[in-house]
């Protein structure tokens, strides 16, 4: 197929350069898009509540945020008709972690420090006020928040002291442990083990006026997420060159970390989503309750049907 016979299309991201990401180069570096007919753009709108805004505006068809940001656009109205088309390979919180300057023995001792987020909005935003919330600190008052913006897949912040918490996805946290700027307490799973995080949305109107788009899509999406768990040594190739190249000591402590634990195949763990919504309510993020079933659309998933 001919590169002039291929459909343009931009899949918005909230942010760039961790694991997520991997599927699309993947993707990309194989042809999968091309061999859908797709001529594919990724377009980095860092924050997911600002993603969320701009597909809620019709600028963005099919975006790739966390579950907080959209329930929360979906909630107040910014984003009205989204709807959620797929799991992304980060589907729960065992991938999402909470790292720490080397000299944090107990969480307590973040009183008074500030905590890095990619945006107040954004899924770290909101993950971060439960676990200081249940670790007994008050998210509002004992702590403040640095908003990271296209800073955030940096370890800058932690390495010079500025900040002295995250939440963090690998690659990025096997850099830091590498350089000595961080400690790992844990999967944000410790304190939610059983909630729907990563997600693939649209706009309602796209799923309903483009389905076969929508499918081709998902498609070539899943064929790269296949490819990089079962070829890792592709996998590994890929991000040991190009403009971000990874170091293989870091892709080492990564991949077992990554792989093993990735959503496949884009299925949505409805209880799971429907546990992210009453923690949205309980941090008061949320005002009001949502219907899962009303939120998810898996049309255009390999073997779905309308």
């Amino acid at each position: 197929m001919t590169q002039r016979s291929l459909t343009p299309f931009t899949w918005g991201h909230a942010n760039q350069g961790g694991q997520h990401d991997w599927p699309f180069l993947m993707a990309l570096d194989q042809g999968f898009f091309a061999d859908e007919g797709i001529a594919l753009t990724v377009k980095v709108i860092p924050g997911g509540d600002a993603l969320a805004k701009a597909m809620g505006r019709g600028e963005i068809h099919l975006g790739r945020m966390g579950t907080p940001p959209f329930l929360q656009a979906v909630g107040n109205g910014s984003f009205p008709d989204g709807r959620i088309v797929a799991s992304s390979v980060i589907g729960n919180l065992d991938h999402f972690l909470l790292v720490v300057r080397p000299e944090i023995a107990d969480l307590t001792q973040l009183r008074g420090r500030t905590v890095g987020v990619l945006s107040r909005g954004s899924c770290d935003g909101h993950l971060m006020r439960m676990l200081l919330a249940r670790a007994g600190l008050d998210p509002d008052r004992d702590v403040q928040y640095h908003e990271l913006w296209s800073q955030y897949e940096t370890l800058d912040g932690m390495a010079n002291g500025e900040l002295a918490a995250q939440l963090m996805v690998e690659p990025l946290v096997a850099q830091g442990e590498a350089a000595g700027v961080l400690r790992v307490v844990g999967p944000a799973s410790v304190a939610e083990p059983h909630f729907q995080w990563g997600l693939l949305v649209a706009r309602a109107q796209f799923v309903q006026e483009q389905p076969d788009l929508l499918r081709r899509l998902l498609r070539a999406y899943l064929r790269g997420v296949r490819h990089c768990v079962e070829n890792p040594a592709a996998l590994r190739a890929l991000l040991l060159r190009g403009e971000h190249a990874q170091d293989s000591a870091v892709l080492d402590r990564a991949f077992p970390r990554t792989l093993p634990l990735w959503n496949r195949s884009g299925e949505i763990d409805l209880p799971g989503l429907k546990r992210a919504i009453e923690v949205m309510l309980e941090i008061g993020s949320l005002k009001a309750p949502l219907d899962t079933q009303a939120l998810v659309d898996l049309r255009g998933l390999p073997g779905r049907s309308g």
